[in-house]
């Protein structure tokens, strides 16, 4: 199976519960601009959307990209929340979720570049970024760093992926 077989896969599985842009949350954006795949490429789920809960008892992060990153030719996908306030320890158990549900719904024998995302509002305070550089998403028996970038500005999600090459 290749990569754009499994896209579409997963393209089915999301369905309706797609994301539609502007993809916002909590007064916080994130932006899809300058990524390294064409639009027809990605697929974002609503994880809202398709899992509802009370959102005050549930770890689930915002919104999963799944996309094809061209320049590389390899399947990216981003579990990603969105926050104008963050709290580290919850950031971390939603985004673990998101990985969880990633793993559920793709081919184990498929090879996933995972980067999960926090977009946050401007002034997080020193002791969670400290929390969050150290901290680690398991997946699939590895363990993935917590990338950030500031909501609302263009290109944000572009800039985020960047970082996952650098650590």
């Amino acid at each position: 199976m290749n990569l754009y077989e499994v896209l579409e896969e997963v393209r089915q599985w999301v369905g309706d519960r797609k994301a539609t842009s502007p993809y916002t949350k909590e007064g916080c954006r994130v932006s899809m601009a300058d990524l390294q795949s064409k639009p027809v490429n990605r697929v974002v789920l609503d994880v809202d959307r398709a899992f509802p809960t009370d959102r005050a008892k549930t770890n689930q992060c915002d919104l999963i990209l799944f996309h094809i990153n061209d320049a590389q030719n390899d399947l990216v996908v981003v579990p990603m929340e969105l926050k104008g306030d963050p709290d580290a320890s919850k950031i971390i158990r939603q985004l673990q979720e998101g990985a969880r549900i990633v793993d559920n719904c793709t081919p184990d024998h498929i090879t996933i570049n995972l980067v999960p995302v926090l977009v946050h509002g401007p002034g997080m305070h020193k002791y969670q970024r400290n929390r969050l550089r150290t901290a680690r998403i398991r997946f699939r028996g590895e363990k993935f760093p917590i990338n950030t970038t500031t909501c609302s500005h263009q290109g944000n999600l572009a800039q985020a992926l960047k970082k996952s090459t650098k650590r």
